[in-house]
């Protein structure tokens, strides 16, 4: 499983209210059991409508080429389950790359379709209005042109809570901006001050990312170990030039569709993050050709 792909499910028991009548067709009449013990499946959403129709909601974090396959095994669960039922499928695409699935399957016998949404079709700003604290928290993964309004929404949202609330908060909001890297970044600094304990087992990312990502940006329980201020620094330093080569890395494979070993190795080498960013940022919105870019700004021959 990709490392980026992360379960909606596991962050929110239903989706926030703003969305939901965004994206069902009609209002929600009542939540149904999302596993299927007899086959072993589980969807990430579904809910009977007004309309006495049945809606499945799947959320997809990456490009699946199998996608048409897994919405057709969830149909027929959900069939078997509310047979004579009109069923509506959605896929909502919450990725960070462009949405290459397909929402048709043509088979010499079958004929399957259903629906699909990228997220970032969405303005941010529908849910970041909305009174439910979960609504702006999506807000992350949706078309965002001011990000810094953004984060400033969520820092208001954090005010009323406490503690406790106020951690839950901010883990799902950093577990979220994982699939958008340059948010997160910018999320992390203004966030970093913040007197809020995070212990590993808070956190719903992998081992291996939580050093590198989390506890090391936020310089929290590793960075206590080696003294609080310096560990602090440090572990934030190091997480931010991480994450700003991984940004870098990221759009050069979404421009070229791979990133050449040589030119991997020495933007790891980089660590200044302004360079980093700025270079990202650059071949984000060039027209140029990439590789004489960076030729150029990396000194590669």
């Amino acid at each position: 499983m990709p490392s980026k792909d992360i379960a909606l499910k596991d962050i929110f028991e239903e989706i926030p209210h703003r969305l939901s009548k965004i994206l069902a067709p009609a209002p929600i009449k009542e939540l149904l059991p999302t596993n299927f013990p007899s086959t072993e499946l589980r969807v990430d959403f579904l809910a009977r409508l007004e309309d006495e129709s049945v809606l499945h909601i799947e959320f997809q974090s990456f490009n699946d080429p199998n996608m048409p396959f897994r919405m057709l095994r969830y149909y027929l669960a959900i069939l078997e389950r509310y047979p004579n039922t009109p069923i509506k499928q959605l896929l909502v695409y919450v990725g960070n790359r462009k949405l290459r699935m397909k929402s048709r399957l043509r088979l010499r016998n079958l004929t399957f379709s259903y629906e699909i949404l990228d997220i970032r079709q969405i303005d941010c700003k529908v849910l970041l209005e909305s009174p439910d604290p979960m609504d702006r928290l999506l807000a992350c993964l949706c078309k965002v042109e001011d990000e810094a309004y953004l984060i400033e929404k969520l820092i208001k949202t954090m005010e009323g809570m406490n503690e406790e609330e106020r951690k839950d908060y901010l883990l799902k909001a950093l577990t979220l901006t994982e699939l958008r890297p340059n948010l997160r970044i910018r999320l992390t600094e203004e966030v970093r001050h913040m007197p809020i304990v995070v212990r590993p087992e808070d956190i719903r990312l992998p081992k291996k990312m939580l050093r590198k990502d989390i506890l090391y940006r936020l310089g929290l329980e590793e960075g206590k170990q080696i003294g609080l201020e310096e560990g602090k620094h440090i572990g934030l330093e190091e997480g931010l030039i991480k994450s700003a080569q991984e940004m870098l890395i990221a759009i050069i494979e979404g421009k070229l569709g791979y990133v050449p070993e040589e030119i991997a190795n020495r933007i790891r080498e980089i660590k200044d993050v302004e360079f980093l960013r700025s270079l990202a940022k650059k071949l984000a919105s060039t027209s140029e050709d990439v590789m004489q870019v960076l030729s150029t700004e990396l000194r590669i021959s």
